[in-house]
């Protein structure tokens, strides 16, 4: 398995040959390019994890091969590192302003090299697997929490949020007023367990208006009515017009260190005490253990 593809664009053979060398031995496929058309020829080709773009004095213009690059669909959003032999600092801004992540000035060590790019390439995965609505954690890192806490021995538990009435707002007052209102309960979730949980508690966005949050049992239950309490306030700086009734929130409690469990069994009792809070008038929190 490699570490990821590296795209590299140079007009100096040499120097493309040593950038080759060095991020093969560390396990990345390299692709590489001498100019623009070379460089859009290769990202037809496939995605790169990362683009490393190094273009001489001689050469066409490096900010205008950035954006080059960040007009292409497969470049939009992968991280582009600028070399320059070049030290004056309008030359890294113009790059920057361009739109690539980073600027290197030659010369540069072959590991400092590599550890920038993999440091951009492991944020830029971290960024994508986020929410781009709430920049919370999604499904991915959702799961993979989960699977850690089912492997440790700490007890915890999971809060299971869903909004009440979303549809029939969304469909009153748009799309816009309806991620106002997936906003306010993302904010308000994230400040209680900021303000009253533990520095391990997690928060996530499984989509639409569906959310978790993963946290020691103890002071579970005073979060999830402190999110009630603060959501059915908020609400009412965002829905001023009554026409139908406010959005309300119903918050599923599951015991995840109860027993042998897995992350499907999880999310399917999760899913069935977070039905019965739906079927609940208003704002409510309903533990699974005041079911049994």
């Amino acid at each position: 398995m490699t570490e990821g593809k590296i795209l590299l664009v140079d007009d100096d053979t040499q120097l493309r040959g040593i950038l080759r060398a060095n991020f093969e031995v560390v396990g990345y496929d390299v692709d590489d390019a001498c100019d623009a058309e070379g460089a859009i020829a290769a990202l037809e080709r496939g995605r790169p994890d990362a683009v490393v773009v190094d273009v001489l004095p001689a050469s066409s213009d490096g900010p205008a091969l950035v954006r080059t690059i960040r007009r292409h669909p497969q470049g939009a959003s992968v991280p582009v590192i600028v070399l320059t032999a070049r030290i004056h600092p309008d030359d890294a801004v113009r790059s920057l302003e361009a739109g690539a992540d980073d600027v290197v000035v030659k010369p540069f060590a072959p590991e400092e090299m590599v550890a920038r790019v993999r440091g951009k390439i492991r944020r830029a995965a971290e960024h994508s697997a986020l929410q781009p609505l709430t920049k919370l954690p999604g499904n991915g890192l959702i799961e993979a929490e989960i699977r850690r806490r089912l492997d440790g021995p700490v007890p915890w538990v999971v809060l299971y949020l869903d909004l009440d009435g979303f549809k029939v707002f969304n469909d009153a007052f748009g799309f816009a007023k309806g991620d106002q209102v997936i906003q306010l309960l993302a904010s308000t979730l994230s400040d209680a367990v900021r303000k009253r949980g533990e520095t391990d508690d997690f928060v996530g966005h499984v989509g639409g208006d569906d959310f978790v949050a993963v946290m020691r049992p103890a002071r579970a239950e005073e979060i999830a009515q402190s999110i009630v309490a603060a959501f059915d306030r908020g609400i009412r700086t965002v829905q001023h017009d009554t026409r139908v009734p406010y959005c309300t929130v119903s918050i599923a409690v599951v015991n995840g260190s109860r027993g042998r469990s897995s992350y499907e069994r999880i999310g399917e009792r999760a899913a069935l005490v977070k039905k019965e809070a739906k079927r609940r008038r208003g704002s409510v929190v309903v533990s699974e253990s005041s079911l049994a």
